[in-house]
């Protein structure tokens, strides 16, 4: 399994983080309904040295979505507890994780395409966004 899957299962596995957010849990897509979680990969390196491979480090953006700031907050203070101590999770080893950003804001509404002027605008998204640095190893 990747890593994001692995990081998946970590949140999916912590039964008031998946009821808090509905299953709505997923990388790199859109979603239809809030509260959810997206996921992407930033950045990564897989180190060498003359005995064989180093453990992997990884940067992943957590994006929490919700409809209220505190929701948010809540769910971002969560996903940390869960993400942030070591662990393994099915072929993957991970050690403690860094929260090296956290990022607040809110995404305001927008007209829908072709609509009328005066139209009603979507509800802002309140998003926090948070950069864990994992290092992990095959388990």
């Amino acid at each position: 399994m990747s890593l994001l899957s692995e990081v998946e299962a970590r949140l999916r596995a912590d039964d008031a983080f998946l009821a808090g957010t509905s299953g709505r849990i997923g990388t790199t897509r859109r979603l239809a309904a809030l509260p959810g979680v997206t996921m992407q990969t930033v950045s990564g390196a897989r180190g060498e040295h003359f005995k064989g491979a180093q453990p992997a480090t990884t940067m992943v953006q957590v994006d929490i979505w919700a409809r209220s700031e505190p929701e948010a907050a809540g769910l971002r203070e969560q996903a940390i507890a869960i993400l942030r101590p070591a662990a393994e999770s099915g072929a993957i080893r991970f050690q403690r994780a860094q929260v090296t950003n956290i990022r607040s804001g809110m995404e305001s509404g927008t007209q829908p395409t072709g609509a009328a002027r005066g139209a009603q605008v979507a509800p802002e998204l309140y998003r926090e966004s948070i950069d864990f640095i994992f290092t992990h190893t095959p388990g």
